[in-house]
């Protein structure tokens, strides 16, 4: 067996094709793919077991996993740990961190643990599931895929409608916003989501140096490179930001990297993580 691979939010629109690329592409991986609804009525996990079933040979699991819950990030990221550990899965090859969310209408929600939505589920779950997961990834081939947006580069974030992504200064209101306005909620959910892939992608920085020491196209055509950035041989030891299947250069204020390791430690905090939780330097 080459390796696990974590696909989160695998019933989605890019999601789907990815894991029918993935399966007739390298079938050779044991596959954990997380949706937040595995029942019957759910269509597009009906749809994604209907693609699993396709092919007979692949070892897949679907499980439940809802990223707007730490604690239930934390319940999959130690039973998965202890399923490599024990010798029943092999090492973990790749985590695609592929699930998000956003609310664009009502004002920002809030989670059980009382973070903002957009955030918990597209930075939070993600950052603690990886850091959870590190000690389990195979050394020298393991990968981790934070999915960007090109909503994080404030002159080409379309859609904030005149509310540039951009960091407040106190970052807490990140996690912990003020109601929107009436007449602005649009903008203000589409810029939180912009936000939060931009602080995924800071937080993907400074994680890269501690280990050390998008292009709007069809959901088939962009499935693609997230599998190959996770698996193919010809992007081991690659890093940074790429936009399909090209290294590209991020938004300025996302090359801060002062502001990266402030990121990097607001997010552990938010997160609960503790040092025994990861093999990486907090």
């Amino acid at each position: 067996m080459a390796g696990t691979i974590v696909l989160t939010g695998a019933n989605g629109s890019l999601a789907l094709p990815a894991v029918e690329y993935l399966l007739s592409e390298y079938p050779s991986f044991t596959v954990v793919l997380t949706v937040r609804d595995d029942s019957e009525q759910d269509r597009n996990t009906t749809e994604l077991r209907r693609i699993v079933a396709k092919h007979t040979n692949a070892s897949v699991s679907i499980r439940k996993l809802d990223l707007a819950s730490l604690k239930e990030a934390q319940y999959f990221s130690d039973v998965l740990r202890a399923d490599i550990t024990e010798g029943r899965m092999p090492r973990l090859a790749a985590i695609i961190c592929n699930a998000m969310a956003w609310k664009l209408s009502g004002g920002p929600g809030l989670t059980d643990d009382g973070f903002e939505t957009t955030m918990a589920i597209n930075h939070l779950a993600h950052f603690a599931i990886a850091l959870r997961l590190l000690g389990v990834m195979d050394p020298q081939r393991g990968r981790i895929v934070f999915l960007g947006s090109i909503g994080h580069w404030p002159e080409k974030a379309g859609l904030s409608r005149g509310f540039p992504t951009k960091l407040p200064e106190d970052l807490d209101a990140l996690v912990h916003p003020p109601p929107d306005p009436k007449g602005e909620e649009l903008g203000r959910g589409f810029r939180r989501y912009g936000m939060s892939k931009l602080v995924i992608l800071m937080v993907a920085y400074e994680l890269d140096r501690r280990l050390k020491t998008p292009r709007l196209v069809p959901v088939e055509q962009a499935a693609r490179p997230v599998v190959d950035i996770a698996v193919a041989d010809q992007f081991a030891g690659q890093e940074g930001y790429f936009e399909g299947p090209e290294k590209a250069a991020s938004s300025p204020d996302s090359m801060d990297e002062e502001m990266q390791k402030v990121l990097w430690e607001r997010s552990v905090a938010w997160c609960g993580l503790n040092v025994d939780d990861t093999i990486v330097s907090l």
